[in-house]
This record gives structure tokens, C-alpha cells and sequence, in this order.
């Protein structure tokens, strides 16, 4: 057995993770050239995060254990139904909610900026961050490890899907203070913790994400709402 998994049990839960938030913050700062975001510099910082945060999930990989077993068709609709609803709040509440003060606003980056080409590939990148690398991060760290970190230090000990009230408050509330749109955010949260709570799966969780992202990623692209990326 891996040493680091015995000593810090915690620790592959928490790499992915760190290491997109730390990316994240830099990658607006790299790209930028006298205040003004570059275009080819972004995208090769995006997809740079890509690469490093994929490799991270993958040297942590131990945590998708926790995906086991696959939910069951009824919750797989349920979880696509939340993860609908969710991609819609994000829409309806777009531009009505006031910021939190010191909020980091989104590069809000427009593909098309680029070159043909290189906007195809950072366009599959992209989607492939909000589909599938963001959805399986997130959901691994904060419904999988923080939910029973919360409840019990040792979270080994506590089964998935078991959720303390003071769990769901803190995840949901740090859920949406990581993100500009803090009001959808924390509305999020408490969805996704209450389908953990009702499911008892993790992956059912990552369903819901990966639909919601998908479809509000769909709804960014028709309609060039840039600043939701």
C-alpha cells in the first residue's frame, strides 16, 4: 500500500484540487499583457492547467474508488434532472446577483479571438476542463472527502453519503465563495449535497455535474455569454 495513502489519506483528495485553484489564479495572470488578456497565452495556460490538474487526478487516481458502484437508473435521471435545473439557475440568476466584496471576476476569455485552428483545439480543451476534469476534481473533494472530513477527521470511517447538517452548510457555503457567481454557487452546493445524502453516491453527484457544465457550457457557446466560462 502507498505510504502517502496511509500517513495523509487525505492528500489525494486535496492535490487535484489545490493544484486547480492555484492554476486557475495564475493562468489569468500569465496571459496577460499590460492589463489586456493575450489571446494564444491564454489558451496555451489553459491548456497547460489541463495537462498538470489531469496529471494530478491521475497520480491520485486511488480517490475514484470512491465513483463505486454505478448508481441505479432512477438515480442517474434524478441526478441528470438536478444537473439541468442547476445549468438553468446559473442562467436565470446571471447578471441579478451582486457580487461578494473582493470577488475575482472570470477571464472571460472569447475563443474567438484565436486562429481557426488553434480555437478548435482550445474549444475541446475547454469543454473537456468543464465537462469531465472539473466535475471529477470537485466532486472527490468536496462530496467525497470534505463532506466526511467534516463530519469525522478520520473520514475513512464515514460511510459516503453520510452528511452532517454542519457539513452541508460548510461545503455548500465555501462551494460558493470559490466561485464569482456566489448565490447560484451556494444553491448548487446544497443540491449536490442533498443528492449525496439521498443517493449515497458520489458518482451520481458527478453526473449531475458533468450534465449541468455540459449544458451550461452549450448555452455559453450559442450565445458568446463568455463571462461563464
Amino acid at each position: 500500500m502507498n505510504r502517502t495513502a496511509v500517513d495523509r489519506p487525505w492528500l489525494p483528495y486535496v492535490a487535484p484540487m489545490a493544484a486547480f485553484l492555484i492554476l486557475t489564479a495564475l493562468e489569468g495572470l500569465v496571459s496577460k499583457r499590460d492589463g489586456q488578456t493575450v489571446p494564444l497565452a491564454y489558451a496555451a495556460a489553459y491548456g497547460s492547467k489541463a495537462v498538470l490538474v489531469t496529471a494530478a487526478a491521475w497520480a491520485c487516481r486511488s480517490t475514484w474508488r470512491d465513483l463505486r458502484p454505478c448508481p441505479s437508473v432512477m438515480v442517474l435521471a434524478v441526478s441528470v434532472a438536478i444537473g439541468l435545473a442547476v445549468a438553468a439557475l446559473w442562467v436565470g440568476l446571471d447578471g441579478k446577483v451582486p457580487p461578494l466584496p473582493l470577488t475575482e471576476k472570470r477571464v472571460a476569455f472569447d475563443p474567438g479571438q484565436l486562429p481557426a485552428t488553434a480555437r478548435a483545439a482550445f474549444l475541446a480543451v475547454r469543454f473537456y476542463g468543464l465537462v469531465l476534469m472539473v466535475p471529477l476534481v470537485e466532486e472527490l473533494f468536496w462530496r467525497s472527502f470534505l463532506v466526511r472530513w467534516i463530519a469525522h477527521q478520520d473520514f475513512r470511517q464515514v460511510p459516503i453519503g453520510r452528511v452532517t447538517p454542519l457539513a452541508a452548510a460548510v461545503t455548500a457555503g465555501l462551494f460558493a465563495l470559490a466561485h464569482p457567481e456566489w448565490l447560484p454557487a451556494l444553491i448548487t452546493g446544497l443540491l449536490w449535497v442533498g443528492l449525496l445524502r439521498w443517493s449515497k453516491s458520489v458518482s451520481a453527484c458527478f453526473v449531475s455535474h458533468l450534465v449541468a457544465n455540459l449544458a451550461l457550457g452549450g448555452w455559453i457557446l450559442a450565445r458568446g455569454a463568455w463571462h461563464l466560462w
